[in-house]
């Protein structure tokens, strides 16, 4: 059976990626994590095209929770992350995916995540055989993930996106999960969790709703 890193939401990428100096997906918190696949009783709200069947909402069971605007542009904003709007997926759409072809069932919004999967293989092989020379602790910091993650915060810093799709996508996801969440609030009485503001939150960046004016 291949080995690949398992995705541990809440902590960094990867069982053996204790050591990772990058943080690659860091997941909202517990509580409002599951809010949000509660929401979408835990189904992936991913949606694709099938050329004999139309549009197909993927409704494989949901583990993961995705940040609909980036969580790097978040708090490069900023922004605290935790207050984004979640996107309840499987592991496939959400990052296993290698596919960037928007609306396609082989999409996935972190398509370079599945990319570093794919290399993550010989790397490790690599990595442990210069290991075993040197004596020295593997440098998970050179993964395929840490790579991701660090190219992932260049591109914020250039203002370019780093999740697959565009806008338009990001606007329909949010208005769609929004109205779950208002749905599943007002049906259970239950509303979303004040998180503890993220640690990396930089208030000094937050815009006014009258700085574009």
């Amino acid at each position: 059976m291949k080995e690949v890193p398992q995705i541990i939401e809440g902590v960094r990428l990867g069982v053996e990626l204790g050591s990772l100096a990058v943080p690659i997906l860091m997941a909202f918190r517990k509580q409002t994590r599951e809010f949000w696949l509660k929401a979408a009783n835990y189904k992936c709200q991913y949606e694709f095209y099938d050329a004999q069947r139309g549009w197909r909402q993927c409704n494989a069971p949901a583990k993961h929770v995705h940040h609909i605007r980036g969580e790097a542009e978040t708090l490069e904003a900023g922004d605290d992350p935790n207050d984004n709007v979640g996107l309840a997926l499987c592991q496939n759409h959400h990052v296993l995916n290698t596919s960037g072809e928007e609306h396609s069932y082989d999409f996935s919004f972190h398509p370079d995540i599945g990319e570093a999967y794919t290399d993550y293989q010989e790397w490790k092989r690599q990595a442990e055989h210069m290991a075993s020379i040197t004596g020295k602790a593997i440098d998970y910091s050179t993964s395929p993930f840490a790579e991701v993650g660090k190219r992932h915060q260049e591109m914020v810093k250039d203002g370019e996106r780093y999740i697959a799709g565009d806008e338009n996508i990001d606007e329909y996801y949010n208005d769609k999960m929004r109205v779950k969440a208002s749905m599943y609030a007002t049906e259970s009485g239950e509303v979303k969790p004040q998180a503890k503001e993220h640690l990396k939150t930089d208030k000094s960046k937050k815009k006014h709703w009258w700085d574009g004016i």
